[in-house]
């Protein structure tokens, strides 16, 4: 355990508190120290590893005001933080890969992170067929873990995520089609609650909490372990990256829509992913499409798809064959050294959920991200334009999960990205206003059309106007909210889009 005395420092780490809040926080480290485990590490603010330990992929547009970090361990470690931190009424929040980008995290007033980066450890069973996950890890160690066994399971499409995060809010994937989202495939969790106990859940114990944390698991608990299912790789990679000019807009996502309709033959096994960005190499003056088609298996399986994009008349193509999963990450631009995985830049986004592309609000979206990234403040921004697949998330029960019954039905999924440098407020605004009107503009369809907006609770911003849409329009939100009675009546776990 490696602690300094508490001395002076409550007299500035809760700035703005009262006196009390001030003791609560003392007494709490105080009682907290002891019940750690030997491996468990406190941070206070005057010590060296403090800043490496505040920098999000996030910030500093999003900093949550830490007080003191608690890097646990163990589950032991995490149930006498949650249960200390309960007692003495002092905030926490659990993190681990720090991609979140939504605006309620800045509603922790003061208090501790809790680092879960230390629970990074991946079994697998004897039979192949269960990974057993640690709470702290991140998509790239995972990943490698399995590979290195001929396995993998559901994972994003950004090396350095967690896997735990995108997970409680449904884990858009690249083998969905196949395997559905990331939450379809947890067999079992071991969560700390708010009370600070240690509980199993699964589909046979506490079902109400396993059903609960696969869609709105932010709000319930923090997993130390889980088990996901694990599937054989049965080959590799075949990824087209064909580059478009921005006129070629309305034949893209016209084509795209095609894919989706119900008497298209489309293979579970192929992946849609796009990306509106600026490239001046490829095109000087405009932005230019990206899309990408990724299939599980050989050149010549998917050629059938990739010729009616190529038919087109791209700027480029690029064909990657046999390409294994690891390398999946690389050719698809979302590896460790990629923009995506950059910290310490700012970054905020939004989340659009669509049961298909409305070119026209595409059109006028691009036509906004044009303007910005012009500015050399947001000249590193996209929009992403994803089609993953539905067959294997479709394939599930919708009753069976907290997801929102939109985002497992709609096949699109959008989220304008912004990424700047610095500190500037006006930035912010300006930054936000973009996006706002880049939402408003993939929204537009859909709204003409009177159907309610559905965002995608992990691309959520925090400016949704109705926990509805994040967490759907039927009894779900509802049943969500007598759940959080039982499971969270003090509101514990309140800062990630709260469902209440």
């Amino acid at each position: 355990m490696l602690i300094s005395s508490i001395g002076t420092w409550l007299l500035q780490v809760v700035i703005g508190s009262t006196a009390s809040a001030r003791d609560d926080l003392e007494r709490a480290i105080s009682a907290l120290t002891p019940q750690l485990s030997s491996e468990a590490v406190v941070t206070f603010p005057w010590q060296e590893r403090w800043e490496t330990l505040q920098i999000r992929s996030t910030s500093p547009r999003l900093a949550p005001h830490y007080s003191v970090v608690v890097e646990v361990a163990t589950a032991s470690d995490v149930q006498a933080t949650v249960a200390t931190a309960s007692k003495y009424d002092i905030p926490f929040l659990a993190v681990s890969g720090t991609h979140g980008w939504t605006k309620t995290l800045e509603k922790l007033p003061y208090g501790i992170q809790i680092n879960m980066r230390k629970l990074n450890t991946a079994t697998l069973s004897t039979d192949g067929k269960v990974a057993v996950v640690g709470g702290g890890m991140l998509q790239h160690e995972i990943v490698r873990s399995l590979f290195a066994k001929g396995k993998y399971t559901t994972t994003g499409l950004c090396e350095c995520t967690s896997v735990a995060g995108p997970l409680l809010g449904g884990g858009h994937n690249i083998v969905q089609g196949q395997y559905g989202f990331v939450l379809d495939n947890i067999i079992s969790a071991r969560v700390v609650v708010a009370s600070g106990e240690l509980v199993e859940v699964s589909e046979t114990k506490n079902p109400d909490l396993f059903w609960a944390l696969r869609g709105a698991g932010h709000n319930f608990g923090i997993m130390t372990s889980f088990e996901m299912k694990a599937y054989d790789i049965p080959s590799n990679w075949t990824v087209y990256n064909i580059a478009f000019s921005g006129d070629k807009l309305e034949e893209i996502y016209g084509l795209v829509n095609k894919f989706e309709e119900p008497s298209f033959d489309k293979s579970n096994k192929l992946a849609m992913t796009s990306a509106i960005i600026r490239l001046p190499a490829v095109d000087p003056v405009n932005p230019i499409i990206n899309y990408v088609l990724a299939y599980e298996g050989s050149e010549a399986e998917a050629e059938p798809y990739a010729a009616q994009f190529k038919a087109l008349g791209p700027l480029s193509t690029t064909v990657s064959t046999d390409v294994d999963y690891i390398q999946l990450y690389t050719v698809t631009n979302n590896n460790l050294n990629q923009q995506p995985c950059v910290k310490n830049n700012n970054i905020a986004g939004a989340g659009i959920s669509l049961p298909a592309w409305d070119v026209e609000g595409v059109r006028k979206a691009y036509t906004i991200f044009s303007n910005l990234s012009t500015d050399a403040r947001f000249s590193k921004s996209i929009i992403l334009l994803e089609n993953y697949g539905t067959k294997g998330v479709r394939a599930i029960d919708p009753a069976s999960t907290a997801l929102a019954l939109e985002e497992r039905e709609w096949a699109a999924l959008a989220g304008p990205v912004m990424w700047w440098e610095g500190e500037s407020e006006q930035d912010k605004q300006d930054a936000y206003a973009y996006i706002r009107g880049m939402e408003d503009a993939l929204f537009m369809g859909l709204d003409k059309s009177g159907v309610k907006r559905h965002t995608y609770v992990n691309y959520a911003n925090g400016d949704e106007k109705r926990r509805e849409q994040l967490y759907g329009y039927d009894d779900r939100l509802e049943k969500l909210a007598k759940l959080k009675k039982v499971w969270d009546p003090e509101y514990r776990f309140g800062f990630y889009n709260p469902v209440v």
